[in-house]
């Protein structure tokens, strides 16, 4: 599986986010996503994970015909939205017309706002997904954002963002010496350089050929992980020699004493 970053709002009581924010949100995940190359998956913060309900047995029927079941949700929800209802307005219609089934807060449990993003090796791509999400702590400035990195982009590996300020934990994979050199030059994201990433091929499953290959390029396949994104592509000691530099975009960079496990 590609390395991936996961982004989620928490549902504990503190966090907020109205509708006016998650939609100017919304807006600018559309801009990032249609601005920029994606090569193994899009922004996708959601605050609904959206399901058919299988169960209903006319939407079993409906199956059975030449348009996809979830083609015709989504014109139906489409004509909803043309009439004047809003997002949650028109999903809960059609849960309770009973054509789909809602997982509030995303595919992360106890969210309620989540997303996550294949990034594998694009380490360009893994600082876009960071920057937007800065910019949107920025919007919704009563919700605290967490960051999960299975990568290396964010060096500690988690953070969580508000108002345009990160707060950095410690993970199991952050060494002593590592989180002391983070500290030192108030640094969390890598510095990345999008020229390495501009002709960046597409991530995929397959590999066309694999069993016509030779024993030789078979193994260069299986031994170079990094175009799973698990690797360190950067130029020295986890940063490209020149690129953007994401941590002079931050109002503050706070390193936390808590230690910081990772669940999901």
């Amino acid at each position: 599986m590609a390395r991936r970053i996961k982004y989620w709002i928490e549902d504990n009581g503190e966090n907020f986010l109205s509708d006016e924010e998650w939609n100017e949100m919304m807006r600018l995940q559309k801009w990032y996503n249609s601005e920029f190359i994606w090569t193994a998956g899009k922004i996708n913060f959601k605050r609904f994970a959206v399901f058919p309900n299988w169960e209903n047995v006319e939407l079993m029927m409906w199956a059975g015909e030449k348009e996809p079941v979830k083609n015709i949700i989504a014109k139906k929800f489409e004509t909803l939205l043309s009439s004047g209802m809003s997002e949650v307005e028109a999903l809960e219609k059609l849960e309770r017309e009973g054509l789909i089934v809602l997982k509030r807060g995303g595919y992360i449990d106890n969210s309620i706002a989540s997303g996550i993003t294949r990034i594998g090796g694009n380490e360009f791509n893994a600082y876009l997904l960071c920057e937007f999400l800065l910019k949107a702590s920025l919007i919704a400035t009563g919700a605290e954002i967490c960051v999960y990195d299975e990568g290396e982009f964010i060096k500690s590996g988690f953070i969580k963002i508000k108002a345009g300020e990160v707060y950095v934990y410690k993970t199991e994979r952050t060494s002593d010496e590592k989180w002391g050199e983070m500290r030192r030059h108030k640094k969390v994201f890598s510095i990345v350089n999008p020229t390495k990433y501009a002709n960046y091929p597409r991530l995929k499953n397959v590999i066309p050929n694999y069993n016509s290959l030779n024993k030789k390029d078979k193994l260069e396949i299986l031994h170079d992980w990094n175009w799973l994104g698990y690797g360190n592509p950067y130029d020295f000691d986890g940063d490209d020699f020149t690129g953007f530099d994401l941590n002079k975009k931050a109002k503050a960079i706070i390193f936390l004493k808590e230690n910081y496990r990772w669940k999901q």
